[in-house]
């Protein structure tokens, strides 16, 4: 099977990487990786962070045929019960302020579950990234997770006849604020500028401490994530039946 796994930032991807003879095949416009793994082709595409980078890196990477598409990464939990490091599968993925939703393959949700995913019943794809705690608990009575990409991930996917889920792993917990507003950071492209980061690090030299926590819970929950996608990989392997009419619509 041709599978396309799509992270928002590298350090998303960094264990999984780490984990397999990735060879990057594409810079530009986006990162584009290749790995053969439990038989399956896989691309590993860095979207950039945000609905507007991801949206034009899934219409370039699908130019490309895929049978299935996995939207993978970090999402902040809303429900206290799921801890750092959860990965957790969603059922449906709302759009944040639009009566928008989409619906991962439920195939490919009974898999990840299998595979050791928490099945849930709503991600919420955000335009802004969700700092505080209290932003949070507010949002926790819309759904169980929020990200910044899996809507218009999915979305693409279903234009395009491929198979997909939306699939994250719990990098900051639902009573976690963020140390900075990395919103303010983000380019036009989705990535991080480094030097706004830093420079809001020597605004407020205080917030460091949490910042470096914050890194060793995304190193945590990158490990996590890509123990995870190996096991996924390897039950898709063996349980997904993707016929030739569907290998055909992909391309």
């Amino acid at each position: 099977m041709k599978i396309l796994v799509t992270f928002a930032v590298g350090s998303e991807f960094a264990a999984w990487r780490r984990q397999h003879d990735f060879r990057q095949v594409a810079h530009e416009p986006f990162a584009l990786y290749v790995s053969e793994i439990a038989g399956n082709t896989v691309r590993a595409l860095v979207t950039g962070i945000g609905t507007a980078a991801a949206t034009e890196a899934m219409r370039w990477a699908l130019l490309s045929p895929a049978d299935l598409c996995i939207s993978s990464g970090f999402a902040g939990a809303l429900n206290q019960q799921y801890a750092l490091g959860t990965v957790l599968a969603g059922r449906v993925v709302l759009r944040a302020e639009r009566e928008l939703a989409v619906a991962s393959d439920r195939q490919l949700l009974a898999v990840a579950q299998d595979a050791g995913a928490r099945q849930v019943d709503r991600f919420l794809t955000s335009e802004h990234l969700i700092v505080d705690a209290e932003q949070k608990m507010v949002l926790a009575q819309a759904a169980d997770a929020v990200e910044m990409e899996s809507f218009v991930i999915l979305a693409e996917a279903a234009r395009h006849g491929v198979r997909a889920a939306a699939i994250r792993c719990v990098s900051d917990t639902a009573d976690a604020s963020l140390p900075f507003d990395f919103d303010e950071a983000r380019d036009a492209r989705g990535h991080l500028r480094l030097g706004i980061v830093m420079g809001q690090v020597i605004r407020q030299p205080q917030r460091l401490p949490a910042l470096l926590r914050l890194a060793r819970d995304c190193r945590f929950a990158a490990r996590q994530l890509a123990g995870f996608l190996d096991q996924y990989l390897q039950l898709l392997s063996t349980r997904m039946d993707i016929s030739p009419s569907e290998m055909v619509a992909a391309t």
